[in-house]
């Protein structure tokens, strides 16, 4: 393969990012996670004396050297400095594999340089569910007659009934809006539809019949900034928030969006057991990912049997 002219480290990291957002359709989100990933890396090859150089000059000995720095990297978040978690080492080397392998395709690289690259390894994560006394607490708790008390309910009902990405919901407008399902946008820019329940489609309902804003987003924000204003849509921090507040008013461990759509699997495995209805309603594209529902699962029926025999069942 012939290597042609190369573009600066700089440019040619604006190029890998324009073709995530345009060509791979990556969201806004994972886009800016790389690009503040690349940063840092363009900042160490400038500093080996590669400030701004031809992305070609790049090489094995400066990869495996930024390999071992970001294994020795220190956070300082918190009272004592101490490693980066291996999930964000993973994710820094994981951009630049990206980026790398991106290069070798332009043909700024004659090899792959990102086969190099040895990834930490990671900790098996299992989904972390409500508890069913606080996922009950939660449901009896989703009151109020104001419109502020009739969107937390409807987020709420709404995220636990689908399984659906925090960012698929917030990024839903009024006019996406249908009473049995809704169609969304998630990962990879790929469309899925959720399927809504009664109790979800009913608190959702209340709440747009209670609201009087110009805003065409589907949840919007309470801040004083932005109250009454077109512009005015709940954010992904928002949702976070609003869990948060839940959590401390109920008594219950705080929780994240994310582990309403855990919660979701979880039971969907428990009751059903059927592993691509999982997948197929939390929007995955394979079953290795639902995998953690089924160990889930498996270990409540352990502890549940452990109880059983405690009792002399």
């Amino acid at each position: 393969m012939s290597q042609i002219m190369a573009p600066a480290l700089s440019a040619a990291i604006h190029e890998f990012l324009q073709w995530l957002e345009l060509d791979r359709h990556a969201s806004a989100g994972t886009v800016a996670e790389y690009r503040a990933d690349m940063k840092r890396f363009a900042k160490y090859a400038s500093k080996h004396g590669l400030t701004d150089a031809p992305v070609s000059e790049l090489d094995r000995d400066l990869v495996r050297a930024y390999q071992r720095a970001i294994a020795r990297a220190r956070t300082h978040a918190g009272a004592a400095p101490r490693p980066l978690a291996p999930a964000t080492r993973t994710r820094r080397l994981v951009s630049l594999r990206s980026f790398l392998r991106f290069a070798a395709r332009e043909q700024w690289l004659t090899s792959d340089l990102g086969a190099t690259i040895d990834l930490p390894k990671l900790a098996e994560r299992l989904p972390k569910p409500l508890e069913d006394a606080a996922r009950e607490k939660l449901h009896g708790a989703l009151g109020g007659d104001s419109v502020q008390d009739k969107r937390d309910r409807a987020l709420i009902l709404l995220l636990l009934s689908t399984g659906a990405r925090i960012s698929e919901v917030v990024g839903l407008d009024r006019a996406d809006w249908a009473h049995e399902r809704v169609t969304v946008r998630g990962e990879g820019d790929r469309e899925r539809t959720l399927m809504v329940t009664a109790k979800a489609r009913e608190a959702v309902e209340d709440y747009l019949a209670a609201r009087g804003d110009p805003s065409p987003a589907l949840f919007i924000s309470f801040q004083p900034a932005v109250r009454g204003k077109r512009e005015n849509r709940l954010s992904d921090e928002g949702a976070r928030y609003i869990c948060h507040q839940l959590a401390k008013r109920l008594g219950i461990p705080p929780f994240h969006p994310h582990q309403l759509r855990h919660t979701l699997g979880t039971l969907l495995q428990e009751t059903v057991g059927d592993a691509r209805l999982t997948a197929d309603t939390l929007g995955h594209v394979g079953l290795a990912s639902v995998a953690g529902y089924t160990k889930i699962t498996e270990g409540r029926r352990r502890l549940a049997q452990d109880e059983l025999q405690r009792r002399g069942l």
